[in-house]
């Protein structure tokens, strides 16, 4: 009967090797999920490369029925299942009584859906849970308390966006930038007015709001346009006014009705 062979030094070299091979790797995979350090309120990094910024501005200067306030929040919800994990999702109001001062009601990151999630170093229902309790449920809840205040006397868009384009979240350090305008599009402030110059360019152009540009290059706008009975200007006109004055802030702008 042969006998058997044993295994020389160089197998178990090869062996060892291999182990320390297959830790290393372990710990360097882990290393690599590891999270980046965040920011207990807002759950964004703190290093503040944020992969994506969705500001979503509501103009809430007229009442919503039950069927607008259904839409927005199903607009909300989508934007942000939408948002990749610590993208932010800021949500905010124009400010009539401080016009270049829009409200911010929530802007908060996501700490990842639970389709994100590799299965072998995270807990995807703990991750679908912490989705909802610190992200989704908590902007729900902000946007119904801003959305049941409809009391204002003046709609401040132009200034609402020269603001936001300053901020120093929204820049292009930010590789995917959105601005959705929920709003009838009815710009009426001290600084001009569509209620008394109309959607008219050149009465814009004349007024004190020109002089100014909106930061918005490479930002991609979508207007949500907010049904109304009666519209008072042809809505075809205003979608035209501002088709122009977004084009003019480096925006990629679309109407969505």
């Amino acid at each position: 009967m042969p006998r058997r062979k044993e295994a020389g030094p160089w197998f178990w070299r090869g062996a060892i090797a291999l182990m320390l091979t297959s830790v290393f790797g372990l710990f360097a995979a882990a290393a690599i999920h590891q999270p980046p350090g965040t920011d207990k309120e807002t759950g964004c990094r703190l290093d503040r490369q944020d992969p994506a910024h969705t500001i979503i501005l509501v103009d809430q200067s007229d009442p919503f029925n039950a069927t607008d306030l259904d839409w927005v929040r199903s607009l909300l919800d989508g934007e942000a299942r939408a948002m990749p994990r610590h993208g932010r999702l800021t949500l905010a109001v124009p400010n009539s009584a401080s016009p270049f001062d829009p409200v911010t009601v929530y802007s908060v990151c996501s700490p990842g859906s639970a389709d994100e999630a590799n299965p072998i170093f995270q807990n995807p229902k703990m991750i679908a849970a912490a989705w909802e309790k610190k992200f989704h449920a908590p902007m729900i809840d902000k946007a119904d308390e801003a959305l049941r205040d409809t009391v204002a006397p003046s709609s401040p868009l132009m200034e609402a966006i020269y603001t936001i384009g300053d901020r120093p979240d929204f820049q292009d350090h930010v590789p995917a930038r959105r601005l959705i305008l929920v709003s009838d599009l009815m710009q009426h402030s001290k600084g001009f007015s569509m209620y008394r110059s109309g959607a008219d360019a050149e009465k814009y152009v004349a007024s004190d709001l020109a002089a100014m540009r909106a930061g918005l290059d490479g930002v991609e706008v979508a207007a949500r346009i907010v049904p109304r009975q009666q519209y008072v200007l042809p809505l075809e006109e205003v979608k035209l006014f501002w088709r122009d004055w977004f084009a003019a802030t480096g925006a990629d702008y679309s109407s969505v009705r």
